[in-house]
């Protein structure tokens, strides 16, 4: 499956999309229950503490130190570039996200880093509260507004 979920039920019921919408919908409620069991079952399997997925990923990620500040993060065919000085990496994820990508967890994992100091501040429990400090009140009635009258003038209507 794709990471959008969307795209990923319309190509696995091509045929049933054709159909009227209850047996579309019988299909699409079939074909999750047949993934919830495969996957559960495989889940029961597993003997590693992450997700095959993670798992692979960490294994496979090999971090070779290019001097102290830049390591170069591995994983068979395919290789990035962290650079602990700047916080960048080469896939640009840490970049957009500001948080750590899994080339530069691979990295702090590797050289005993406390993952906290890679990730942006807007994501720690104080921005979040300061986010939502400010209440939001009720608007009362609208004929009690007191708006100008060039404001009231202006007739507003929905877009095209």
């Amino acid at each position: 499956m794709t990471s959008n979920i969307a795209k990923s039920l319309n190509a696995a019921n091509l045929v049933a999309r054709e159909l009227p919408i209850t047996t579309l919908m019988e299909s699409l409620r079939a074909l999750i229950q047949q993934l919830t069991y495969t996957n559960r079952k495989r889940a029961q399997k597993t003997t590693t503490v992450l997700t095959p997925t993670v798992e692979k990923k960490l294994v496979n990620n090999f971090v070779k130190p290019i001097n102290e500040s830049m390591f170069e993060v591995v994983e068979i065919t395919r290789s990035w570039v962290f650079n602990l000085t700047e916080k960048t990496c080469s896939c640009n994820r840490f970049q957009i996200d500001e948080l750590p990508c899994a080339h530069v967890l691979a990295v702090i994992k590797e050289i005993n880093l406390n993952v906290y100091n890679y990730c942006s501040h807007y994501y720690t429990t104080r921005t979040w509260l300061e986010t939502y400090n400010k209440s939001i009140y009720p608007v009362h009635n609208h004929t009690t507004w007191d708006a100008p009258q060039n404001i009231k003038d202006i007739l507003l209507l929905p877009p095209n």
